[in-house]
């Protein structure tokens, strides 16, 4: 009987010593807290722009103004310490006035400087709709690869880029309805996390 009881004490504390079980335990103990967090912060981030996405693209153009603002002001006295040190750098003070200017149209207009900013990211994309278009058009001409699919895609990227052009808003908030549904699958990642490093440390307890 005694020795029962010394082979129980012995296997309990190997059971306690495990380094397995320390280390699921440690990294329990340090990322549970944070994957909770996280996906806490993910999902409310989520709703309120899902909620008010209007209110966040005039802040996200609030807070470019602000850095074109000191972006600019530190380009202009850049380029006022290298004129004087050098004899130039006038380029730099005129690049930053301009940069101050746009921060500050974009503080006081934000509604007017997000379309323009939409549309400059429009224009671009429908240029490079037109070359996809072309491009699909030479490869089903030489029946080459997935000319097909490479037409059907072009036409749609060409369809999307003129409703952009034509509706902007609609596709900045597209961008933030994306940018939250992006917040959401990195909870629910979170979450599963969670979950399944919870499950293992219940498994070797």
């Amino acid at each position: 009987m005694p020795k029962n009881t010394s082979n129980k004490k012995s296997s309990s504390a190997r059971g306690a010593q495990n380094p397995v079980k320390s280390i699921v335990r440690r990294i329990y103990e340090k990322s549970a807290p944070l994957l909770i967090g996280e996906a806490v912060l993910f999902a409310v981030a989520a709703i309120f722009l899902i909620v008010k996405p209007v209110a966040i693209l005039t802040a996200l153009t609030f807070v470019i103004g602000i850095v074109l603002i000191l972006f600019g002001m530190y380009r202009t006295i850049s380029g006022f310490v290298i004129s004087q040190q050098r004899g130039g750098g006038w380029l730099d003070v005129v690049f930053g006035m301009i940069n101050v200017v746009l921060g500050i149209l974009f503080c006081i207009y934000p509604a007017g400087s997000l379309v323009s900013l939409v549309y400059v990211f429009v224009v671009l994309f429908l240029f490079k709709a037109l070359s996809a278009l072309v491009f699909a058009i030479n490869m089903a001409r030489a029946r080459f690869g997935h000319y097909i699919f490479d037409l059907i895609m072009a036409i749609i990227l060409v369809g999307l880029a003129v409703f952009l052009l034509f509706y902007p808003i609609a596709g900045a908030v597209a961008m933030i309805y994306y940018l939250a549904v992006i917040l959401l699958l990195y909870a629910a990642s979170d979450i599963y996390m969670y979950f399944e490093l919870r499950r293992l440390k219940n498994e070797i307890a």
